[in-house]
């Protein structure tokens, strides 16, 4: 997993959850070649509207917090595959910090400093990241050294890349929370689909280390009769982008 901390880091990104071995091996060797902006084309095949439908109609609804933004989320998503990501990114960058800052009461870290000073979001998150790792290692849940690594890249990219200053972003592709939410960044810096990707692999992130003490799979859900019609939906919201690239 050192291989793949090193050139995820690299790169700007997190390990995504809910993706076969076969999948990670593909990113890492095209981020590998640093074509990080190339990497859209294969991440679109992950985050399809199959795929995608699948998460909203078996995923999100089922799991504590997230499910608090069902609706936010889906309507990202939705924004995404109509070819709106400025809007995709906007709406789901409050899901990450308003999730996250949940999971840090759940988990008992404190939010206040002994000098009574409130702590930053990147000190929250990092805290909580490291009470998952102890959490995975005392219970010695699945891949233990596979499921920490992944959970330090995910800390790296929060504290490095989302939510660093947006002026010492050092990526093409500005998915950052500070230059996006505060409108430092304008039409031309991002609202492309990489800023999706990222934004949408947050938050299955977080999907992923709820799952290390609820009672839910570790697995992405299946595909069913429901998120199949969810589906043609967002692929007519594809056809629809493709249309708006001609006006």
């Amino acid at each position: 997993m050192e291989f793949y901390n090193e050139i995820f880091t690299k790169a700007g990104f997190l390990i995504p959850p809910y993706i076969t071995n076969q999948d990670l091996n593909n990113i890492a060797n095209v981020l590998k070649k640093k074509e990080a902006l190339e990497i859209e084309d294969y991440l679109k095949h992950i985050y399809s509207e199959q795929n995608l439908a699948s998460m909203v109609r078996g995923l999100y609804p089922d799991v504590p917090y997230i499910n608090e933004y069902k609706d936010i989320i889906s309507e990202s998503i939705e924004a995404h595959f109509i070819g709106l990501d400025h809007i995709a990114v906007a709406g789901l960058m409050p899901v990450i910090e308003g999730v996250g800052m949940k999971l840090v009461d759940v988990w008992g870290i404190e939010r206040e400093r002994s000098t009574s000073n409130r702590k930053g979001v990147i000190a929250l998150f990092s805290e909580l990241a490291e009470k998952c790792k102890e959490h995975v290692i005392t219970n010695n849940l699945g891949n233990v050294k596979a499921i920490t690594a992944s959970i330090d890249v995910f800390e790296y990219f929060l504290k490095n890349n989302f939510y660093v200053r947006s002026s010492s972003y050092k990526h093409s592709d500005k998915t950052n929370r500070h230059g996006i939410s505060h409108g430092s960044y304008n039409d031309n810096d991002y609202g492309i689909p990489l800023n999706f990707y990222k934004t949408i692999g947050a938050v299955d992130f977080l999907c992923f280390i709820i799952s290390l003490r609820e009672p839910i799979s570790f697995f992405a859900p299946s595909r069913t009769d429901e998120s199949r019609q969810l589906a043609k939906l967002y692929q007519l919201c594809s056809v629809y982008s493709r249309l708006r690239g001609h006006f």
